[in-house]
């Protein structure tokens, strides 16, 4: 069935800041293995993550606002139609972006990319079409594409969903300001992330 989320890191940023700017607040109540019910922040050491559990907020939601605050990627992924993409910001303004949409390009090896991407690029997309080619190609089960924006995002502040010793990410739980609690709601995200630390 697969599952689809969006978040955007901005080096520097203070969880007060982010929270500030998008109008939530830590949510008190601990809610083990409801990590990804709305947005949550997740703590780097230089890097501030804001996660949703919606494949657009950090392009076109609330997420987006946080661009304009540092240096910052962003990454969307929607495993139900195998989009992906990734996008850079400096001084609140994209400097680049990379989007992998077999559907509407018609074919496995499908890639946007515009601006100046970090040069690391470079190795993950041949490295990708590498694994495509020896998969089948355009034939294969697997589309190895796909992996392309959110790892280039990976390589630059450090985080991937899923990627990592999962109890050792530091995360806080959100909801709007005065808001009552969110009720429970189980997935994919809540079997990966078990508690909430805030």
């Amino acid at each position: 069935m697969g599952f689809s989320h969006s978040w955007i890191a901005v080096r520097g940023l203070t969880p007060k800041r982010a929270m500030e700017v998008l109008g939530m607040e830590v949510s008190p109540t601990p809610r083990p293995g409801l990590f990804m019910q709305g947005v949550a922040l997740i703590f780097l050491p230089d890097w501030l993550v804001a996660i949703s559990d919606r494949d657009d907020d950090a392009f076109k939601g609330s997420l987006s606002k946080l661009a304009a605050l540092g240096p910052a990627v962003a990454c969307s992924i929607n495993e139900r139609v195998m989009h992906s993409e990734a996008r850079g910001y400096e001084g609140g303004e994209q400097r680049w972006g990379i989007i992998h949409d077999p559907n509407g390009g018609e074919s496995l090896y499908s890639l946007q990319i515009t601006g100046n991407p970090p040069d690391q690029i470079e190795g993950i997309v041949s490295g990708a079409k590498a694994e495509q080619d020896s998969e089948g190609g355009e034939d294969a089960d697997v589309d190895m594409m796909f992996d392309i924006p959110p790892k280039l995002a990976e390589s630059i502040c450090g985080f991937s969903l899923g990627e990592g010793d999962l109890d050792a990410i530091r995360y806080s739980s959100l909801k709007p300001i005065g808001s009552p609690e969110l009720t429970e709601k189980r997935g994919f995200l809540a079997r990966l992330f078990g508690r909430d630390q805030g």
